[in-house]
């Protein structure tokens, strides 16, 4: 299977012995003295000066299983970041205290500086590390030997056989700003190279209904670091390829981003019956089946204790795979015997008056056990 995981994932304690543990990554660093190491978006910083300026060392995972296959596609993309780029020096093989791995170097400008760009990767239980410098040598802003020493002085940890299989959740999940679910990639449900993405549409109607489309994973590119999708089939099995100028996957370890760019002229129906432009950023979620065995749907990614925005969060989802409809608003208070009364309603407003129209009430536990207070039945917001 083609998916890959580029990284994103807390980083532990640091400062404590000077050395950061990031149990996601499966790597422990000693941070040399005086740096200071942070966590920026989808990359670890180690700032020799200036807390968000070079030089700098920085850190990187990625599925890659071959260090210069990895190599070949970071100077490609490199080489569309910067018109100037120049490869001062090719990938070579070289031993970095006790570990064997690959150094390119670069260089480039930035705003006309003249920057010197190494990268050291290697891998280790099937996960690609990059390590890589930024200096500016005509600035006095080096380093010195503090990328060796990183290499040098880090430590992989051992990770679970599910980390190491694919590093992805099984599935994620697009909510709207509401909370409503809009798309949801089924990664467990797989199969013969086709990945599920499941939509909820509308038409006309306070109620949604699914459809579904299948990613043609065997036909599927990986170009600077997403998945490019170059055919698509729908749940009836046509082809629908070519209502899609472009639609690519990055998976991170705390998510996914799915980026689109629609044909517009081959749309039919309104603007809420159809996947539109956009890049939808998506949350790692579980997968669950129903009583039956048959319908699937995400449900959280950890098995609790939840808190109280989570289970109304959660409430509310539940409440929308099992009926069609998602309620606006869900109100969360824990009672005194350390349960939690959840109530899913929203507002409408009726000859000029608000009422509140209430959808369900429910006594759970902090795992999302419990009953539905009007129907006296058993309920689990978890799955």
């Amino acid at each position: 299977m083609l998916l890959f995981c580029l990284m994103l994932v807390p980083a532990g304690c640091i400062g404590e012995a000077n050395v950061d543990t990031l149990t996601g990554w499966n790597i422990r660093i000693v941070v040399p003295e005086g740096a200071t190491a942070v966590l920026e978006e989808n990359d670890y910083y180690i700032y020799a000066g200036r807390a968000g300026e070079i030089p700098y060392v920085m850190i990187r995972t990625y599925r890659y299983d071959d260090e210069t296959a990895l190599i070949k596609d970071f100077t490609t993309y490199m080489a569309g970041q910067y018109a100037d780029l120049k490869v001062t020096a090719g990938a070579t093989k070289k031993t970095v205290g006790d570990k064997e791995c690959y150094e390119i170097d670069y260089a480039y400008t930035i705003s006309d500086y003249d920057v010197r760009d190494r990268r050291i990767v290697m891998v280790a239980d099937g996960t690609a590390y990059m390590f890589g410098s930024k200096e500016i040598d005509s600035l006095g802003r080096t380093i010195g030997s503090m990328l060796d020493d990183v290499v040098a002085n880090c430590t992989f940890l051992t990770a679970s056989a599910s980390e190491q299989q694919s590093g992805l959740a099984d599935g994620y999940l697009y909510c709207l700003t509401s909370g409503m679910p809009k798309y949801w990639l089924d990664i467990s449900g797989t199969a013969d190279n086709r990945l599920p993405l499941h939509c909820y549409f509308r038409s006309s109607d306070p109620t949604f209904y699914e459809r579904s489309y299948y990613l043609d994973l065997s036909s599927a590119v990986n170009t600077e670091n997403a998945l490019e999708i170059h055919r698509v089939y729908d749940q009836d099995g046509a082809d629908c390829s070519d209502s899609f100028r472009s639609m690519k996957l990055r998976f991170y370890l705390d998510g996914a981003v799915m980026t689109v760019e629609r044909d517009e002229k081959t749309m039919t129906g309104g603007t809420e019956d159809n996947i539109l432009t956009g890049s939808y950023r998506m949350k790692p979620v579980g997968v669950d089946t129903d009583s039956t065995g048959i319908q699937r749907r995400p449900r959280p990614v950890k098995n609790g204790p939840f808190q109280a925005d989570e289970l109304g969060e959660w409430a509310r989802i539940d409440y929308f795979f099992n009926t069609g409809f998602f309620p606006t608003i869900a109100e969360v208070t824990e009672n005194q015997d350390g349960t939690f009364a959840v109530h899913l309603f929203e507002i409408v407003e009726s000859d000029s008056e608000k009422h509140t129209v209430s959808s369900a009430r429910y006594t759970v536990d902090a795992y999302g056990e419990g009953k539905d207070d009007i129907t006296k039945e058993r309920v689990s917001l978890m799955r």
